[in-house]
């Protein structure tokens, strides 16, 4: 008879406001917080078992499977991926990447290449001409000289369809596949309930006004991958194949 395997499984998700509805009620003790570069490296490594994993890593990564229809989505404006543009748009030639990201680095580059019709390099120059700001900075941050781009909105009014940015995932094969599914999606059902709750947290932490916070936490982030989702995922995942290699420069 094979004992059943107890040992505490180990989750790994952004440290931003958007992920709290997704984390804050998984297991106590079980999740690490990592910029979006580094979760990969802790699912494949076996850090972790279970990562909100950006959609960039994802949809490169055969090995990785998605836990159910959980992640950080949004359709339209998100407020928290931007394009801070320090010229006008027309003017910008170099774009500083966020080194935090994955995914919405590519994104810009897509939306550089297909939407704006620039040609941009990506470097990690902090005097580009613009750069890509996520997450809770992104919430915080005053606008840039010449304005800020949202980069969601930019891509639903490209495409028509909403963004997903992470998505919740674990190895092929994992033994515990089943369970972990299980987990977030227990989580997710108590963070709905606690919207109120986390959206006060945040917003002592981001000093933001608590109606702003919530409304970020329940209307403009959503969680749930449904069919259209299922098709921005596909059409993105269609976009990365056809990107040059990344640090050179994106043109039309």
């Amino acid at each position: 008879m094979i004992e059943p395997d107890d040992t505490p499984l180990r989750f790994a998700s952004v440290p931003y406001a958007n992920a709290a509805p997704l984390a804050a009620f998984l297991p106590e003790g079980t999740v690490s917080y990592s910029p979006p570069a580094q979760l990969l490296a802790k699912l494949t490594s076996g850090q972790a078992d279970a990562a909100l994993i950006p959609v960039a890593d994802f949809l490169t990564r055969p090995e990785l499977v998605r836990l159910g229809n959980l992640g950080i989505c949004a359709d339209g404006a998100v407020r928290s991926v931007l394009l801070k543009c320090n010229k006008p748009l027309a003017e910008v030639c170099t774009v500083q990447a966020d080194p935090a990201s994955r995914t919405s680095n590519a994104l810009v580059r897509v939306l550089m290449t297909h939407h704006f019709r620039c040609s941009v390099e990506l470097t990690d120059d902090p005097g580009a001409d613009a750069a890509v700001v996520i997450g809770d900075r992104a919430l915080t941050l005053p606008p840039a000289p010449a304005g800020d781009i949202d980069l969601a909105q930019a891509w639903k009014t490209m495409t028509g369809l909403p963004f997903v940015f992470a998505v919740w995932a674990c190895r092929d094969g994992h033994p515990r596949r089943e369970e972990l599914g299980r987990l977030v999606a227990a989580a997710y059902t108590r963070g709905q309930g606690a919207s109120h709750e986390l959206a006060r947290l945040w917003a002592d932490k981001l000093n933001l006004p608590f109606q702003s916070v919530h409304e970020y936490l329940t209307r403009i982030i959503r969680y749930w991958i449904g069919p259209r989702e299922e098709q921005a995922l596909a059409l993105f995942g269609d976009f990365l194949g056809h990107l040059p290699a990344a640090g050179g420069s994106v043109s039309p």
